[in-house]
């Protein structure tokens, strides 16, 4: 349900990962065309796996409805991957609704783009 994703991941997914739909609009009129796409699906035809969204979304600030994609994801059988994008986990709760929380290193520890970090 991301606005403005990264161009190449998603044409990364589109052509040699399971695939990749885009919601473009980030807000609460893209769950009603989930839902449709979620009931829409036939026996033996593939699933939604994830459904990668921000929260609030980058650069217009819209937030789509986690309480409503928590109950598809329930329902359909998919993991939701939150990006807290400009928020971090000081100012917006999005563990509730989430299965995987990511962020940005660089924005929590510094804003600079000056961090590292890995595993």
């Amino acid at each position: 349900m991301n606005r403005f994703p990264y161009i190449d991941t998603l044409k990364i997914l589109q052509k040699w990962g399971p695939g990749g739909i885009l919601f473009g609009q980030g807000g609460a009129d893209d769950i009603q065309p989930l839902a449709d796409l979620l009931e829409s699906r036939q026996e033996g035809e593939p699933r939604i796996l994830a459904l990668f969204c921000e929260f609030p979304g980058n650069p217009l600030l819209r937030s789509p409805d986690l309480a409503e994609i928590r109950k598809l994801a329930d329902k359909h059988g998919f993991i939701v991957v939150v990006d807290e994008t400009i928020g971090n986990f000081i100012n917006v709760e999005v563990l509730t609704y989430a299965d995987i929380v990511v962020s940005s290193l660089t924005k929590i520890f510094s804003g600079e783009s000056n961090v590292m970090g890995g595993r």
